[in-house]
């Protein structure tokens, strides 16, 4: 009986043994499948493990399931337990290849507002991610859409890896490096905007074979070298943008590329070809041609026999040969003449003439008059014509970069034209940065017609605003003919024309001298900023914004006079100045705080404390009501704060002016019922 009960506990623990060991053997089975999974999809676990299964530790689950199905775990297992239900969930849960590729475009990436943070690895996929768009079906990433995000650092080559992608948008960034040749690889891409970042390097060939891509926008940047031919096969390319780039030689002919006028190839002054305008010479000379003589002016060409033409005959008459000596004897005189008439007229009758204050230009005789926007009915030897009569009674101004004329057409149109005294810096650069200037367009910006180069002064045509400045509105002038709706309407489209500067135009501008003369009134008060692009234009050392202070001062920010870094918020501060200056009719420095050692922000700032907001606004403005009085005194409180990230954005200024109950004056309102 004793043995018998022996004989039946040793096999019961037999078959124990041998269904724990059945058990661990599939447990060890589905480890070693899970982990071969993740080594094929995830490399940080193939990484881990190095995708060498015999080194997988075959942990040992002692498992006993007993007849009656009830599962025994020994404590020491629990962990490995845990370890099983994880790998599971990861590979249940693993972000998809698209997802990777993003999370490697992530780590070359910084976003200073935060935009990435929400790309998660633990997600699924990332389809939910700002800025990107997928396919509702598939997973699979369509769009890539970040702009005006202040992206910085460089374009992973693994978006080349998202084969279905349609658009990818990352314009209006601070983004460097070269564009990821493997980009050719997104065969299904129709559009592509680079524009407006600080993008080097070739334009990858590889962009040619991209058969759906309609739309390709890479202006502003830094781009150079050839564009390349395999562009003209882009066939469906519907848009084409490579302006204000460093791009030379010569734009392909024929393909897509030739139905591309010249603002899309604007601002890359060695480039040549139809398109511009520029004959290569290589289209003269053959393949032996030097790159760097592709756009230089045919000088010299002209009279050289062409090679492989005949020689002519030796043997010239002699009636010939002293025809032609007579004729450069003749030649000759007549130069001498010519020389001593010119050298009689400027020494007397010159000198009787009234001094005229465009004598010092210098215009060429055949000058170049550069127009933008081509709408003006002019020839330039009109314009120049015009210029060449003005004097000192067409003087309508003077500022820090220049003396300003009245210029009046025979059409009886008027323009302002700005003398430029010749600056340190290249007619490359500067034709460069005018090209750009003359681009942009804005309801609140002073619109620049085009220029003209002379040795010596460089003349800028704008748009003729004839409601002065605001500055002599305010302090020239009756300040009481000037409303408190008409303040608000000044002070919203200063600040619109100002946002654009910063945020929505190409490429982005500092103005760095934002103050009231600088914004002009047209017709019923409408505000145009002035002088924007001069500071950085006309500056000794092109390379760098910290070379010299180019504002006024009672405008400057704090940290601009401390160390000339001009930036976006050093703008908003001279804003804010501005909005002090437009409600208090004051001038900056003015001198009933000035005495007291203060300026308008110390003033005003003294007078908040005190809660006397009335004594800050002009008594022409009193009739505003007083919600709208400290609305727009704590947009400008806002403006000149001391710190410069605390001070808003130009668009968010824009958008508090907008969304503020600003009721009109009781007067303002019975004058627009009466019209």
């Amino acid at each position: 009986m004793y043995w018998n009960m022996q004989v039946k506990k040793k096999q019961a623990l037999r078959n124990d043994r041998l269904s724990q060991n059945d058990c661990e053997d599939g447990v060890v089975k589905q480890l070693t499948t899970i982990v071969k999974h993740l080594c094929t999809s995830l490399p940080c676990w193939a990484e881990m493990f190095n995708c060498n299964l015999h080194k997988i530790p075959f942990l040992f689950l002692h498992i006993c399931i007993s007849s009656v199905g009830h599962v025994m775990v020994e404590r020491r297992q629990l962990g490995v337990v845990s370890i099983l239900l994880l790998l599971s969930t990861i590979f249940v849960h693993a972000l998809s290849p698209d997802g990777q590729a993003l999370l490697k475009f992530k780590l070359a990436i910084t976003s200073s507002d935060g935009t990435l943070a929400n790309w998660n690895e633990d997600d699924k996929d990332p389809c939910l991610w700002p800025g990107v768009t997928c396919n509702l079906q598939t997973k699979q990433v369509i769009a890539l859409n970040l702009p005006f995000r202040q992206l910085s650092g460089s374009i992973a080559p693994s978006l080349g890896n998202l084969t279905q992608l349609r658009k990818l948008g990352l314009h209006h960034n601070s983004l460097v490096g070269s564009i990821p040749p493997e980009l050719g690889s997104c065969k299904k891409l129709k559009a592509l905007y680079l524009q407006v970042n600080y993008l080097s390097g070739h334009i990858p060939g590889e962009l040619g074979q991209l058969p759906k891509l309609m739309m390709l926008d890479l202006s502003s940047n830094s781009l150079s070298g050839n564009i390349p031919a395999s562009l003209g096969d882009l066939s469906k390319l519907s848009l084409f943008n490579v302006s204000t780039n460093f791009l030379t030689g010569e734009i392909p002919e024929g393909g897509a590329l030739s139905k591309f006028g010249s603002k899309s190839f604007l601002g890359n002054l060695k480039l040549c070809g139809l398109q511009v305008g520029a004959i290569c010479i290589s289209q003269l000379e053959g393949p032996s041609a030097s790159p760097d003589t592709i756009t230089t002016p045919l000088i010299g060409l002209e009279g050289v026999p062409p090679n492989g033409l005949p020689r002519k005959s030796r043997h010239y008459s002699t009636q010939v040969l002293v025809s032609a000596l007579g004729t450069v004897g003749v030649s000759l005189l007549v130069a001498l003449m010519c020389f001593w008439g010119c050298f009689l007229y400027h020494k007397f009758w010159k000198k009787s003439k009234p001094y005229n204050t465009f004598a010092e230009v210098e215009i060429p005789p055949d000058p170049k008059v550069v127009l933008f926007h081509g709408d003006l009915p002019y020839t330039s030897k009109e314009i120049v014509r015009k210029i060449e009569s003005l004097g000192e009674s067409s003087v309508i101004g003077y500022g820090g970069f220049g003396t300003v004329y009245k210029l009046v057409m025979d059409d009886s149109k008027v323009f302002a034209v700005k003398k430029i005294e010749k600056q340190n810096i290249t007619d490359r650069f500067f034709e460069r940065e005018l090209e750009v200037l003359g681009s942009i367009k804005h309801r609140n910006l002073v619109n620049l017609r085009g220029y003209c180069n002379g040795p010596l002064a460089r003349l800028l045509i704008y748009d003729y605003l004839p409601g002065g400045s605001l500055a002599e509105v305010l302090h020239e002038q009756d300040p009481a003919e000037l409303s408190w709706a008409s303040r608000l309407k000044i002070a919203l489209g200063a600040a619109q024309g100002l946002a654009y500067l910063h945020h929505d135009c190409s490429p982005r501008i500092v103005h760095r001298d934002i103050k009231s003369s600088n914004i002009l009134l047209g017709l019923n008060f409408e505000p145009h900023v002035s002088d924007f692009g001069l500071a950085k234009l006309l500056e000794d050392n092109e390379t760098h914004v910290t070379t010299v202070i180019a504002g006024t001062f009672g405008y400057l920010a704090p940290e601009y006079l401390l160390n000339g870094r001009a930036t976006e918020k050093a703008d908003v501060y001279s804003y804010g100045v501005v909005l002090l200056e437009l409600i208090s009719g004051k001038r900056p420095t003015d001198s009933s705080f000035v005495e007291k050692g203060l300026n308008i922000v110390g003033w005003a700032n003294s007078l908040m404390k005190e809660k006397r907001l009335k004594d800050i606004v002009h008594p022409s403005c009193e009739c505003a009501s007083m919600e709208s009085l400290e609305a727009v005194l704590a947009i400008a409180t806002m403006c000149i704060r001391s710190i410069p990230d605390e001070r808003p954005t130009m668009h968010m200024v824009v958008k508090l002016l907008k969304a503020q109950s600003m009721s009109p004056c009781t007067s303002d309102f019975y004058e627009s019922e009466s019209e």
